[in-house]
């Protein structure tokens, strides 16, 4: 547990050194009034579990989303931080979660990554049995400040599955947050969905009742009273979470500071929201947290509730953990590989594991659009690779897993060039292309030399090293040689990515700007 609390903070901090603001975000679930009866439901008809407990282990089918042509979408290696976030989250509940055989299911199709919720019956088909089907896409809805959804009705003959964007998977309150939805909890702000609190619109004092959107709420919701009194029947009808008016998208409230506007409850008492509550919106809090009453509510759907019975089980998961990691055995560090089609890497096997995550990139911090990755089972230390660039440094790590051991470390990092010419390429129209000069100062201007065998129109792209597009412009490429200026004004010290992308594909470049 050492090992994987020690790369848990590595994840944070990875998450952190990305500058992703996750302040903004929010949870798109629907059938919110689903999930009110059903907490209802259980908190009626099942007493408290008792306080000894065994660790109940819940199947989760991961689906990475990627466009149709197979690119844009999230990598395993960050599947697996997701989990590790997520376990670590409920570790305190005595309920962990493990990953299905195969690990990572994947569906191209560029509708469903960038608006999963125009696809529901298609993600509902795609769902894998007797698991929490979870799918990752590049947006949801193309909403910026998205970060995920639970899809109801419960139950297998529901849609029953979680929906979550990639920009988030690092955010402790989202993938927790939303299994929470998935075993029966509402928002602390449950009511005020879509309204957030603000004394010109809803008064201060408050009103009996939330702003409930009746789009979403056939009933009016009755707002929480800051000492509890009606916790049972408003808010989210659990009585240790305090009220919370939707603070966290308050124009004045910056991440998870300390509300400290004195809004009023009906009873004219000032309200104390939880500002770290997973279920709340608040972020960048450092750590999150459920309350007992909230994990109790979790754990009765879970062991009682009929529309969980199917990922209910009393199977116990690969426990065995891994201390080590691989070490790589080919090709040899900085050589020039032999192949003119695929690229097969190796490395020797880490006992302990079940599996691999191969990854081979254009940089060396592995974060660029074109990193390629591979899963495969531990019994074969070995993966190939295509349509690499020709003439170029490659670099490349190899991470072990389990099923439940996810929050493992990477090898030491290999690097391979490719032969001057390729089998395969992205872009068989173009025969040679160049950077030039490369590095460039940052007061020059780069020119692309490209030879072409035939005219087609191309969008030239420039990447940061995190894989976010800089810049985008379309040019008519000609048959024959040619050049364009390539304007790099603007750009800071770094590592980027430069693309040409035509019809039949697209190929990439490294430049370096001083």
């Amino acid at each position: 547990m050492k090992f994987s609390r020690f790369v848990l903070s590595a994840i944070v901090f990875y998450f952190a050194s990305l500058q992703l603001s996750i302040s903004a975000q929010t949870c798109v679930t629907s059938g919110l009034t689903q999930i009110e009866h059903r907490l209802a439901h259980n908190q009626t008809h099942y007493a408290h579990q008792a306080a000894e407990r065994t660790v109940q282990y819940v199947p989760i089918a991961l689906h990475a989303v990627r466009n149709t042509d197979g690119t844009d979408g999230i990598s395993e290696a960050q599947l697996l931080d997701m989990m590790c976030i997520l376990n670590d989250k409920y570790q305190d509940q005595e309920i962990q979660f493990y990953l299905t055989n195969p690990p990572v299911h994947y569906i191209n199709n560029t509708g469903i990554n960038n608006a999963p919720d125009s696809f529901t019956s298609e993600l509902k088909a795609a769902r894998i049995p007797n698991a929490i089907n979870v799918f990752v896409t590049n947006n949801i809805n193309n909403q910026l400040g998205a970060a995920g959804y639970y899809q109801s009705p419960a139950g297998w003959d529901g849609n029953d599955f979680i929906v979550i964007a990639r920009n988030f998977v690092y955010a402790q309150n989202v993938f927790p947050h939303e299994i929470g939805h998935f075993f029966s909890l509402l928002h602390p702000f449950h009511g005020w969905e879509n309204n957030p609190w603000s004394e010109s619109a809803w008064g201060n004092p408050v009103s009996d009742n939330a702003p409930s959107d009746p789009s979403i709420f056939i009933n009016p919701v009755a707002n929480e009273f800051q000492n509890g009194s009606n916790c049972t029947t408003a808010g989210d009808r659990i009585c240790d979470t305090p009220p919370d008016y939707l603070f966290a998208l308050h124009p004045n409230q910056t991440g998870c500071a300390d509300w400290s506007i004195p809004v009023r409850d009906p009873n004219n008492t000032v309200v104390n929201p939880q500002e770290n509550n997973v279920m709340s919106y608040f972020g960048n809090c450092g750590s999150h947290v459920f309350t007992n009453d909230q994990k109790e509510a979790i754990r009765i759907d879970l062991m009682n509730s009929p529309e969980r019975a199917y990922v209910r089980n009393t199977f116990t998961p690969n426990m065995t953990s891994i201390n080590s990691v691989p070490n790589l055995l080919s090709p040899p560090e900085g050589s020039t590989v032999n192949s003119n089609e695929a690229v097969t890497v190796s490395w020797f096997p880490v006992i302990e594991a079940q599996y691999y995550v191969v990854e081979v990139d254009l940089s060396p911090g592995f974060s660029s659009p074109f990193r390629k990755s591979l899963v495969g089972a531990a019994s074969t230390p070995n993966a190939s690779f295509n349509d690499l660039e020709p003439n170029t440094e490659y670099f490349w790590r190899v991470r072990p897993f389990t099923e439940y051991t996810v929050c493992t470390g990477y090898s030491d990092r290999g690097s391979f060039f490719t032969p001057m010419s390729t089998a395969t390429q992205d872009l068989s129209s173009v025969s040679t292309w160049s950077l030039s000069p490369n590095p460039v100062i940052q007061t020059e201007s780069v020119q692309i030399n490209l030879t072409a065998t035939a005219a087609f129109p191309a969008q030239i792209a420039v990447y940061n090293r995190l894989g976010q597009l800089i810049q985008n412009e379309s040019k008519m490429v000609v048959n024959g040689n040619q050049s364009f200026s390539l304007q790099i004004a603007g750009l800071t010290s770094g590592l980027y990515f430069v693309s040409i992308t035509g019809k039949e594909g697209r190929s990439t470049k490294r430049l370096v700007v001083r």
